[in-house]
């Protein structure tokens, strides 16, 4: 398998390409200095076949940055809607499969159960309206689209490696517990990845998720817990005790009937995950 990833630096792309190259695949990563995802002129080198042949590409490359988005729309646009748009081009003109990275941010909220990939979008933010933008273009010209969510790796900053800082700094916690999702651990989605790719999904959006629904402040405590090695109590806040400049959808779980349905395994649960977490980053979380 000859697989191409965009965004190979970062957290979730470092560990995709690891993921792949222990399958034994011929990978490629390329980071924003080799391939700039909203340059016409890359996707064209792309489009001809200038970095090589390849069966699959990855796009794991996103602006991630939810709260500056509001301020920083056209940046946001511009790499998570243009961008996913003139790489699917390139790809459906090389005859190439492609792979788009989403999230649980294209929804509202407002569901009690979680969502499916046929559930209504309806992004409340300007980060969730670019990632929307993008799913749009990359599904008209033929693509993939994987929503995940909440998610943390060993190889960037996330929620559970603050949390772990805070914590052993001795610092007081509050977090907010009226917001439920579905953590999901970079090495577990870099797996569910490859097994998308192993068994040829057809064009589409899946939802990619870890397989425990909790809340944000759940997750802190469990993590603190894990690192500590005995409970760690942290105090529970609303929303609307830590305003942020984008709204946080009070529910987005994401469901993994989709991807269950070809044979793909559920990620590993939230707490071994978090072990591996701890493990890899070590006095990194110091």
């Amino acid at each position: 398998m000859r697989v191409l990833v965009i965004g190979a630096k970062g957290m979730l792309g470092t560990d995709v390409v690891t993921e792949f190259n222990e399958r034994g695949w011929q990978v490629t990563g390329v980071d924003r200095d080799e391939f700039d995802l909203t340059s016409p002129m890359d996707n064209s080198r792309l489009a001809h076949k200038e970095f090589g042949e390849f069966d699959w590409v990855v796009n794991c490359a996103a602006y991630t940055a939810v709260d500056r988005a509001e301020e920083d729309r056209d940046l946001a646009f511009s790499v998570n809607g243009y961008g996913p748009g003139l790489l699917a081009g390139a790809c459906q003109m090389a005859e190439v499969k492609l792979i788009h990275i989403s999230t649980d941010y294209v929804f509202d909220g407002q569901k009690t159960e979680p969502y499916l990939e046929s559930d209504e979008t309806n992004p409340q933010g300007a980060y969730g309206k670019s990632k929307l933008a993008g799913e749009e273009a990359v599904l008209a010209l033929g693509g993939r689209v994987v929503r995940t969510s909440w998610l943390y790796g060993p190889n960037g900053p996330s929620f559970p490696r603050t949390m772990i800082r805070a914590c052993r700094a001795g610092k007081s916690l509050r977090v907010v517990a009226d917001q439920v999702g579905t953590p999901t651990y970079t090495k577990e989605l870099a797996k569910v990845l490859g097994d998308l790719i192993t068994a040829e999904a057809p064009p589409g959006i899946y939802h990619a998720a870890g397989p425990e629904i909790m809340t944000w402040h759940a997750f802190a405590e469990l993590a603190c817990t894990l690192d500590r090695g005995e409970p760690v109590a942290i105090e529970p806040i609303k929303s609307a005790d830590w305003p942020t400049p984008t709204p946080r959808p009070a529910y987005s779980a994401l469901s993994f009937s989709k991807v269950a349905s070809l044979g793909i395994a559920p990620m590993a649960p939230v707490s071994e995950s978090l072990r591996d977490f701890i493990a890899c980053c070590g006095e990194n979380l110091s």
